[in-house]
């Protein structure tokens, strides 16, 4: 393979054979928790491409978008279905997240790329930070539904929560002293210590102190849970549709909760790197946070309709 002068550590991967680098990839598998099935898949299709790349006469830490488009031509004059080619890309995808892991590649060039023939859309709708603030400065807060409510929608704008996780923070996870709050792993999110932001305090500390202890004397209700419903129930789907539905009044734009969190991360994009917001956001893979990047989806556009074999 040609070996390209790029600053990276290309005696990292010209040193070790082929083997050697697809054991070291099977530990990264490991380490991130996938499946022994998986992971022979993903090895697998790792070292077709690490052999398309070898016939080829290309380097491993030089691949670009271009390239993938090229061994998805490859892929498809051979047979390979759409689903099959995905598949493969898969593999290759959590490839290069294991070398950006060991920053012994840039950045992970199929990070933006998925198929139904055509790259993993950006994220639409998305709010302005000045939007989000308001609501949270503006938003009601009467009784204790209103102050939990904001409470809520507060860690969804500033800590960017999915959902599904309101419901599985404790309250010794909100540490005031130290202005941070824990975020245990839940669903696809991994679990992070996030900063508490100023204008959250004071709210924060009220819903802990002052409200939630009447909430539990109200619905007589035991549990270490940060937030719960009125209700009898456990679940929080209806106080968080409740909690979207005002947030709506104030702003017609708004649609879901996972609008905001997009709108969150890419502020988050526009004053932090890449790797500390995949950190703030819980994503497992680089590749998730990346495809918030307009800067790289406006590139791989414009790759996409030039080359793209799946058109």
């Amino acid at each position: 393979m040609n070996k390209k002068g790029h600053g990276y550590d290309d005696n990292f991967i010209f040193s070790m054979e082929k083997e050697d680098l697809i054991n070291d990839f099977e530990n990264y598998l490991l380490s991130i928790s996938q499946r022994l099935e998986t992971i022979r898949t993903n090895k697998g299709n790792a070292a077709l491409f690490m052999e398309w790349l070898e016939e080829s006469n290309r380097s491993i830490i030089d691949v670009g978008y271009t390239d993938l488009l090229e061994y998805i031509n490859y892929c498809k004059e051979r047979g390979n279905t759409k689903s099959t080619i995905n598949g493969k890309l898969q593999g290759i995808r959590h490839l290069y997240d294991y070398l950006e892991s060991g920053n012994k590649v840039a950045f992970n060039p199929v990070g933006q790329l998925r198929l139904k023939g055509i790259i993993r859309r950006q994220p639409h709708d998305i709010l302005e930070w000045e939007e989000l603030e308001e609501m949270y400065k503006n938003y009601p807060s009467e009784g204790l539904s209103g102050k939990r409510n904001k409470t809520i929608i507060g860690m969804m704008i500033y800590q960017g929560i999915r959902n599904g996780e309101i419901g599985q923070i404790e309250v010794t996870d909100v540490r005031l002293e130290e202005a941070k709050v824990f975020l245990p792993s839940a669903g696809r999110s991994k679990g992070r210590s996030l900063i508490i932001e100023s204008v959250q305090i004071l709210q924060l500390q009220n819903y802990i102190t002052r409200v939630r202890p009447s909430i539990l004397s109200f619905t007589k209700k035991q549990t270490d849970k940060l937030f719960m419903s009125l209700g009898s129930g456990k679940n929080l789907n209806n106080t968080i549709s409740r909690v979207l539905k005002a947030a709506k009044k104030m702003n017609p734009r708004i649609k879901s909760g996972e609008q905001i969190r997009q709108s969150v991360i890419t502020h988050w994009l526009k004053n932090h790197g890449v790797r500390e917001v995949q950190y703030m956001a819980g994503h497992r893979y680089v590749s998730s946070t990346e495809r918030y990047r307009t800067d790289i989806l406006e590139t791989l556009q414009e790759k996409i309709d030039e080359f793209h074999p799946l058109k």
